[in-house]
């Protein structure tokens, strides 16, 4: 029996589209490409896992390892990159209707303090009964670790804990631990699977 919800945040809860925002820049897209590649592919990981304590901290170690990216990292790694975090609604509205129904909801997000700071604004955040995330726990989905948290600290038990996720080896990782894990590309598909799983278990 399903009794535990858990929700990922980027891309489920609130948007996170590295490439519209710098877009929005008006760079060339072989600037947007080598930043996506170089802040986001290379380093984004280490924002969430704390390693940097806020995007200033970022954006000064990463302008003396590309000094030739001084002016782009200076505009994109500003305190108001978190604005991209438009809230999703339908997600919201459905952890809502998840927990009138009874279910008990969860955050496990890869999340930097500066998405922390401005996403404990919204109020899915004050709806939830717990969460982990990253930047606190010094370790980033999809290790082991940051689920076992969970587990452990909110009392959850593996068979009765589902996880919506949108990258498939953070679903993957979750899986291993014995948790069910949906793969969320989209709002539809993925309420609609876990409708589904909810009717079985």
């Amino acid at each position: 029996m399903i009794k535990n919800i858990v929700f990922d945040i980027g891309r489920v809860l609130v948007e996170f589209e590295p490439h519209d925002y710098l877009c929005s820049f008006g760079f060339s897209e072989d600037t947007v490409q080598a930043l996506e590649e170089t802040v986001f592919a290379r380093h984004w990981n280490a924002y969430d896992r704390g390693d940097y304590a806020t995007v200033n901290d970022m954006r000064d170690a990463l302008i003396k390892l590309y000094p030739a990216c001084k002016t782009e990292l200076e505009l994109v790694l500003q305190s108001d990159w978190v604005k991209i975090h438009a809230l999703k609604q339908d997600t919201a509205a459905y952890l809502a209707a998840l927990k009138a129904r009874g279910y008990r909801v969860y955050l496990l997000s890869n999340l930097s303090k500066d998405s922390y700071d401005y996403i404990t604004a919204l109020d899915f955040f004050h709806q939830v009964d717990g969460g982990v995330f990253s930047y606190q726990e010094h370790v980033c989905k999809p290790e082991p670790k940051l689920y076992e948290t969970l587990l452990s600290r909110c009392g959850l038990q593996p068979e009765e804990t589902v996880f919506l996720d949108d990258t498939a080896k953070n679903i993957a990782a979750a899986e291993k631990l014995g948790i069910h894990g949906i793969l969320f590309t989209d709002f539809d598909s993925a309420s609609a699977a876990l409708e589904t799983l909810l009717q079985k278990a």
